[in-house]
């Protein structure tokens, strides 16, 4: 499975999924534009906040199978669109919970 990072994350993913025997794409740097040019090839996506996944997104993916927000929410995500295209959604909404903790301490 080839898996686009659309931003930034702890290494231990990128570890974890190559170990799976994915393909990790780092497409930090790249522009929404950039990285529509390519999302054809891509699997799956992970991303946190740095630009909304919409319908003109996931139309461009058709071998899109899981889109993965790095964060609680997934309101930057056309819910509705992936759902009907048959693509798995997945948050990490417990993923900030220590750090939120340790902020009042």
């Amino acid at each position: 499975m080839i898996i686009l990072h659309a931003d930034a994350n702890h290494k231990a993913l990128l570890n974890k999924l190559s170990k799976a025997g994915h393909h990790n794409i780092e497409a930090y740097n790249q522009s929404r534009e950039e990285i529509l040019e390519n999302q054809h090839l891509y699997d799956g996506i992970l991303i946190r906040s740095r630009f909304k996944i919409d319908k003109t997104f996931i139309d461009a993916a058709p071998n899109l199978k899981f889109i993965a927000r790095v964060g609680a929410g997934l309101e930057s995500i056309d819910v509705e669109h992936a759902l009907k295209k048959g693509i798995k959604l997945f948050s990490a909404p417990e993923g900030n919970r220590n750090a939120v903790g340790e902020h009042f301490y």
